[in-house]
């Protein structure tokens, strides 16, 4: 069976002073679950580039060291096809327009057709809770749900090697549980997975080596005796959605901080053409407040926040924004009260330098060019973007992206701010940099709404939690509150 063994890997990006990896060496070797952790820019991405073959095929670059797949020298392990099923940082990419397509595709180019292709088609959509989304338009789907469809097509094929690239960052924790077991059972009958995490909790107790990166370098490894993953599996149950369609809410009335609300919803029911959108949801989120909105991936909460800036419009019921109705109101003045940040941050980047997007809002907004760049430059230094300003933004890896989409969005300081997943692929260091920047801001009258699958971000930072489920809202309520409850259905 295949084994990977890298002596001596180092490789400096075209342009760049520093190298992004030094002299790694390590080896994995088939029944292995290997967890690369570090802060971002560590080199946990680059790594899995030159694994991928990507570096140095399609990134320009000083490769030097060596890449051993099995007994052969081989940096170009892409090439073998089916032998490496892998999964980029950059996952929202496909090919094809329906989920069945996009899995069968690679089987497809494998040779396998007919009755093996749909049963191996049926397989991993189950393991992944697929199943119902087959026949589905991988566009219409949540972040969330495409991230599994990407997952998939990397294991379609049931090759020996699997690269993971954040392949749980969009994930629901449920969801993210679930593929944690499913990679476990893979690895037990003999795979290689390389799983790249920028946080590692959820991911340890399953992973049977840690390797911790720092400024390109390997320098911390630790080797789980067997016997830690089962004692730890337990503490997963605090990142699990229960079901709280059932429990009786009454007593989650969820406290205001102030009576005055800003944005609310009232009997709000929408529906997309072939699938569910949202049930007779009533929500109302008050100044100065952070509220958390959370639930499973396609549970609607994209759906939801994208009422507030009249991207979508009600089929029954009424959006207010600071008291008014939305129906009333354009879309263009909406976005001077209330600034959004979408899951993708691609979806809103669009200068050739960081520093005009960050600027661009203020542009917009008719403030003169030399006094929005220095206010662009003065909140990039807050989050150590100062470097990057004359870079294009496409250039920057995925959590860099979504860091400057959201100081764009920041820079203008709305009254009210919408950020759907906005620490995902942050490590802990630049999360707890954007959180105190919010509460500061939320102390100073703002108000803002949270879409996150980070149960630990929901704990910790906001003062309500409203949790969907299906398209209706299951729990509302104080944020110690609400996830006590939750832990508690988590125990029956």
């Amino acid at each position: 069976m295949a084994s990977i063994t890298i002596r001596n890997l180092s490789f400096t990006y075209s342009g760049a002073v520093f190298p992004a990896l030094k002299k790694i060496n390590f080896s994995a070797t088939p029944g292995q679950m290997i967890l690369i952790s570090g802060n971002n820019g560590s080199g946990k991405s680059t790594l899995m580039a030159c694994l991928s073959g990507i570096i140095p095929e399609l990134t320009p670059g000083k490769l030097e060291g060596q890449i051993f797949c099995g007994d052969n020298t081989d940096p170009k392990l892409l090439e073998d096809g089916p032998s490496l099923g892998v999964v980029l940082q950059d996952s929202d990419v496909y090919l094809l327009e329906e989920v069945y397509e996009e899995l069968a595709f690679p089987l497809q180019n494998s040779g396998t057709n007919g009755l093996d292709l749909d049963k191996r088609i049926q397989e991993v959509a189950s393991s992944l809770g697929l199943s119902e989304l087959l026949q589905r338009r991988i566009r219409s789907l949540s972040g969330g749900e495409r991230q599994k469809v990407a997952i998939g097509a990397a294991l379609i094929c049931d090759a020996p090697i699997l690269l993971l690239d954040e392949p749980v960052e969009q994930l629901d924790p449920l969801s993210a549980h679930n593929l944690f077991h499913t990679l476990r059972k893979l690895v037990e009958n003999g795979k290689i997975i390389l799983l790249c995490m920028h946080n590692p909790i959820a991911a340890a107790p399953w992973a049977d080596r840690i390797l911790c990166f720092r400024n390109g370098e390997l320098f911390e490894e630790t080797i789980k005796s067997p016997e830690v993953a089962p004692s730890q599996l337990n503490q997963t149950n605090r990142w699990i959605f229960p079901t709280l369609l059932n429990q009786d809410n009454s007593n989650l009335t969820g406290a205001e901080k102030v009576e005055h609300s800003v944005l609310e919803v009232r009997n709000l029911t929408y529906r997309y053409d072939t699938q569910s959108g949202l049930e007779n949801i009533t929500l109302k989120v008050n100044q100065q407040e952070i509220l958390a909105l959370i639930g499973p991936n396609g549970s609607g909460k994209s759906t939801l926040v994208k009422h507030f800036v009249g991207l979508l419009r009600p089929l029954a019921g009424k959006v207010f924004v600071d008291g008014v109705d939305t129906e009333k109101v354009p879309t263009w003045e909406l976005a001077k009260q209330v600034g959004i940040l979408f899951q993708n941050p691609d979806d809103q980047i669009f200068n050739s330098t960081v520093l005009e997007e960050i600027a661009w809002s203020l542009f917009a907004r008719g403030v003169p060019k030399s006094e929005a760049l220095t206010e662009a430059r003065k909140l990039a230094a807050e989050f150590d973007l100062q470097s990057m300003l004359d870079k294009h933004p496409h250039d920057l890896n995925r959590s860099l992206r979504q860091l400057v989409a959201l100081t764009s969005v920041l820079i203008t300081k709305p009254k009210i701010l919408i950020l759907d997943e906005p620490t995902k692929m942050m490590d802990l260091e630049l999360l707890k940099k954007v959180m105190k920047w919010l509460e500061n801001y939320r102390d100073q009258g703002g108000t803002i709404l949270i879409v996150t699958h980070d149960m630990m971000l929901a704990e910790n930072y906001s003062d309500r939690v409203a949790f969907l489920d299906s398209g209706r809202l299951a729990g509302i309520g104080m944020t110690g509150e609400l996830l006590r409850l939750m832990k508690m259905a988590n125990q029956t």
